[in-house]
Order: C-alpha cells, then sequence, then structure tokens
C-alpha cells in the first residue's frame, strides 16, 4: 500500500482547520492509501513538547469528565482522529522523513498565504523520488509580492499536480507564475453531513431552539444585527466568540472540540457566522444563515475570496446538484494526481 504524507495546518486549535485535515485524510484513505500528517510543527509558534502533551490527554481521558480545568478539546479531537507521523520541528529532519513517502499532499487551507509563507507547506524538504501534489491550497490574499513570485514559481514547478480552492488564487498563479491550477471543493465538502454526525459532541446545557453564532473577528460589531434575529424568531443566543465580552449579550461556549462544534451547526435553528467554515457545514446540513463579512476589502489580510467562491459555486443553484458535480470533480482530480 502507498504512504501518503499530508502537509498542512492540522494542529491549530481552530475548528476549520482541524476538521479540513480530517476530512482529507479520510477522502485519501477511503482511496486505499496509507495516509497520515508530516507532523511539522514550526517553532515561530512556540516549542511543542509532547510529554506534556501525553500527561494533558491522560489528565483529559480520565478526569476530563468530572474537572473541567483537565480537558484539552482541540489536542484531544487530533490525537483521536488525525494519524500523525513523528513530530518534526526542523526541515533537515523532514528532508530525511520525507523518503518514507510515495506522494506528499499540499493541503488545504491557506498554506500559501503570501503573510506567512513557509517553503515547508510547498514540500520543498521532498526529494525527487517523491510525487508533490497540491490539494485545495490556498492563497487567499489578493497579490503574491514581487519578491516572493520566483520562489512560488521555483516551488510550483516541482509538483505533479496542482489544485486550489479558489477561482481568485487559479488566475493569480497564472498571472504571477505561470502556473495552470485545477480548481477543486475544500476537503470538508469532500463528504456529506452523515460522515459529520459521526463524530458530533453533545454540548451539555444547550437546549431548546437557539441560533448559533461562531465569529472570529474580535473586533466586530455584530450584536445589533444578532439579536434582531434571535428575536424576529424567539430564539436564544448560543455561541463561540473570540470577542470575550460577547458574553453580556449571548450564551458564550468555552472549552470545546471541534465535534461540539458540528453538533452546535448541526441541532441550530439558524447560524451567523464570520467564519468559511462555519459557511461550509451551514450549507450541508441545510441551515438557515448568515455569513458576515470579516475583512475590509482593502485590509493586506483579506481573506474573503473564499467566501466569494462559495457564493459563486451555490448561490442560486439546487446545492446538493451543484454539490454533486463539483465533488465529482474533485475527487477525480485527486484521485488521478495520487496514481
Amino acid at each position: 500500500m502507498k504512504k501518503v504524507g499530508i502537509i498542512t495546518w492540522h494542529y491549530y486549535g481552530n475548528f476549520g482547520s482541524v476538521l479540513q485535515a480530517y476530512a482529507l485524510q479520510e477522502a485519501i484513505r477511503e482511496m486505499g492509501y496509507d495516509v497520515e500528517f508530516v507532523n511539522y510543527r514550526n517553532l515561530k509558534f512556540g516549542k511543542p513538547n509532547p510529554a506534556k502533551t501525553a500527561v494533558k490527554l491522560l489528565l483529559h481521558y480520565t478526569l476530563g469528565s468530572l474537572f473541567p480545568r483537565f480537558r484539552i478539546y482541540p489536542q484531544a479531537f487530533a490525537h483521536k482522529y488525525l494519524r500523525q507521523g513523528k513530530l518534526v520541528t526542523d526541515t533537515a529532519s523532514l528532508a530525511t522523513l520525507s523518503a518514507k513517502y510515495d506522494t506528499i499532499v499540499c493541503g488545504s487551507d491557506q498554506i500559501w498565504a503570501p503573510n506567512c509563507y513557509n517553503p515547508v507547506y510547498f514540500a520543498a524538504f521532498a526529494g525527487e523520488g517523491t510525487r508533490k501534489v497540491s490539494y485545495a491550497a490556498s492563497i487567499g490574499l489578493n497579490e503574491i509580492p514581487a519578491d516572493l513570485v520566483p520562489k512560488y514559481r521555483e516551488h510550483l514547478e516541482t509538483f505533479h499536480a496542482v489544485s486550489v480552492r479558489e477561482t481568485e488564487g487559479k488566475e493569480l498563479l497564472k498571472r504571477a507564475c505561470g502556473i495552470d491550477a485545477t480548481l477543486v471543493l475544500d476537503p470538508t465538502l469532500l463528504h456529506d453531513a452523515p460522515f459529520y454526525q459521526a463524530i458530533e459532541q453533545k454540548v451539555k446545557g444547550v437546549s431548546g431552539k437557539y441560533l448559533f453564532c461562531y465569529f472570529l473577528n474580535k473586533e466586530h460589531a455584530y450584536r445589533a444585527r444578532v439579536e434582531q434575529f434571535a428575536s424576529e424568531h424567539g430564539l436564544q443566543i448560543v455561541g463561540v466568540s473570540d470577542r470575550k465580552d460577547d458574553a453580556q449579550w449571548m450564551t458564550r461556549l468555552t472549552g470545546l472540540n471541534a465535534g461540539h462544534f458540528i453538533w452546535l451547526i448541526h441541532n441550530a435553528e439558524a447560524v451567523i457566522t464570520d467564519s468559511y467554515h462555519a459557511t461550509i457545514f451551514s450549507l450541508l446540513f441545510h441551515k438557515e444563515h448568515q455569513t458576515l463579512v470579516r475583512f475590509a476589502e482593502d485590509s493586506p489580510i483579506c481573506q474573503n475570496s473564499r467566501i466569494r467562491q462559495l457564493q459563486d459555486y451555490f448561490a442560486g443553484v439546487d446545492f446538493e446538484t451543484r454539490l454533486s458535480e463539483l465533488r465529482r470533480h474533485s475527487l477525480d482530480f485527486l484521485n488521478k494526481a495520487m496514481q
């Protein structure tokens, strides 16, 4: 059985990041490959401590149900659902490690965003005998700085197959680097709702009819709009927000993992969010939803292209029919690229 390594942002606590990682892992596994994550951790975000994490996981599984302070939900979810290889923090070790993989898949998420450029996420460490494929990699931003264009071109010319998540990213790679990329779905859209129901976890204390809010913008001004919607529909407001003072007007939930996140969307009457992946799961579960604009268009870190991509795909059409077509195309690309 051929061995596949995925290089992506698989270890962040963000629900969308871990779920896109899980979805891609399972899509590749279902194609018959032995797949795991290249377990690279960027020291820029802190030095990992495996022993400390192991102790925390032990406490989580043994005492977490009784004592909330022992719960480490993001790490526990990744530990349970993601197959992770040996922990690596330096590129020299990555180069040695790459020999064990027949194919390395880069993606998904915004791993190619210029403002956090890292050659590791272009599989620059891989040897010549290793096939390199990207699946739904995202640039996210509107331009690639001139000084990075030669680096992007050099990296991408070594790929067997290149795919991206947004039309704007596809056009940008063609214009700036002369690279013809294929447009494919985010990995989370490769699976139907029942796939995610299998990993749901009920959130204790949440019952009745509620509006679920998931906000990543810490400086948002969404309150009036949310309260008006909730009042008009007779819903309590339950949410996850990076803005702590939102607890003044919503039931602000903390200490959740990706399974809880799925459950909250699945059981909500409606969803209001500024999150790309919360929008995707609202679509998959056929929830009434509103997606709020998180970034100003002139922001140097504007990531609105991914929301526009969903609108281009699904606005004004039958969602299931369109999704089936796009999913078939995306899985066909991935299957052929891996062979």
